[in-house]
């Protein structure tokens, strides 16, 4: 009974989080029906996610998350003219040209809970899925494992040849095609597990 409360009560405050998220503009719209549908399940809630992104950072040292500065942040596909564009938002520091796949935390009610989620996970394309942690918490975190990471130039100077630069974008665009298949995929088999399973609040 202790652990049925304690699930109630996190999911109660995940939900409230992401309600204050969605009403600051700050949750991926690509990404809030798979949320929806998976906070809409007895068993399950969703904590911190991103549907994938493109991002175009400014860090004075490496390491140095504090200071980064966002120069250019993209939940899509991109141009090449959008990168040399945000540049010129530069001044101090390494500029990195990053695209990241989705990432998506599930709480589970059970561990057996928690593992049928990866396997779901797994079978749609997330093959960096795993379980955080079991017990009376147990944490998913979907993930994949296609992903860029450039430095590109630095101080507002861009080192990339203009063929180099096209070759990042497109192997960017890449990532956010891929995630967004999977996003589908992923959707679709969670929405087939959860209509047979009897999961779903009413």
């Amino acid at each position: 009974m202790r652990e049925k409360k304690e699930f109630i009560f996190a999911k109660e405050r995940a939900l409230g989080k992401l309600e204050n998220a969605q009403s600051k503009d700050e949750v991926d719209q690509n990404i809030v029906p798979l949320l929806d549908l998976i906070n809409k399940s007895k068993e399950y809630y969703t904590s911190s996610s991103c549907a994938g992104r493109i991002l175009l950072l400014q860090i004075p040292t490496i390491g140095d998350k504090k200071q980064a500065e966002f120069l250019g942040r993209w939940h899509r596909t991109i141009k090449t003219e959008e990168i040399l564009k945000s540049i010129k938002k530069s001044d101090k520091g390494t500029m990195w040209l990053l695209a990241q796949s989705p990432i998506i935390h599930i709480g589970a009610k059970t561990n057996t809970a928690a593992d049928k989620i990866v396997k779901i996970a797994n079978s749609s394309g997330f093959k960096n899925s795993n379980i955080k942690s079991v017990g009376k918490k147990p944490l998913v975190e979907i993930g994949s494992t296609e992903r860029l990471d450039a430095p590109i130039g630095e101080d507002g100077i861009l080192f990339c040849k203009d063929e180099h630069l096209e070759l990042l974008v497109r192997i960017s665009n890449e990532v956010m095609e891929k995630s967004m298949l999977k996003l589908v995929r992923f959707e679709r088999e969670i929405k087939k597990y959860l209509s047979t399973s009897k999961t779903t609040t009413s």
